[in-house]
């Protein structure tokens, strides 16, 4: 049976418990965004990778790619471009690779961005999209890659051990 003094105990850390700022209980989700538009004017397919800058330094660190979890300098954020390149692709619905040319990287405080693009003669009426970003080390990791067909978005998700998938227009 309990007597008093317990039960104000168990009231008094419940309601500590409860005090707690809400981000103590909040757990950011490893989540990266890409997308992908077409531009007509240049023929060619726009694509942004859109990274939380602290999970793709830790990956690029866990795998060797760089000596420091610190993706601000210039080397590093190659290393970056190179393993989304690496981990990213894009083929036509008849099969075709698309070569992904890497524009450039940049690395903020909270995010980093990867920017590529491929060349088309014509917008694509639906892509296979392979995405594996960050997910050899963090299996939790969920990448969204999102496709603009003029005013209509498309999207599909990818987690860890997912293939190829389809988008169409």
């Amino acid at each position: 049976m309990l007597n008093r003094r317990i039960l104000g105990q168990i009231l008094f850390g419940g309601a500590a418990c409860t005090a707690l700022p809400i981000r103590v209980w909040a757990h950011r989700q490893k989540q990266a965004m890409s997308h992908i538009e077409w531009n007509a004017r240049t023929k060619m397919l726009e694509i942004t990778h859109d990274l939380h800058a602290h999970d793709a330094a830790l990956v690029l660190a866990r795998l060797g790619l760089i000596s420091t979890p610190d993706i601000t300098n210039l080397r590093a954020r190659a290393s970056l471009a190179l393993y989304v390149q690496k981990n990213f692709k894009l083929t036509t619905l008849d099969g075709q690779n698309l070569d992904l040319t890497i524009i450039g990287a940049e690395a903020g405080a909270t995010y980093a961005h990867v920017y590529m693009e491929a060349g088309m003669a014509e917008p694509p009426s639906g892509l296979l999209i392979t995405n594996t970003i960050l997910q050899d080390v963090f299996v939790d990791q969920i990448n969204q890659v999102n496709m603009a067909f003029g005013d209509n978005i498309k999207s599909v998700i990818f987690t860890a051990g997912d293939g190829q998938k389809k988008i169409l227009a």
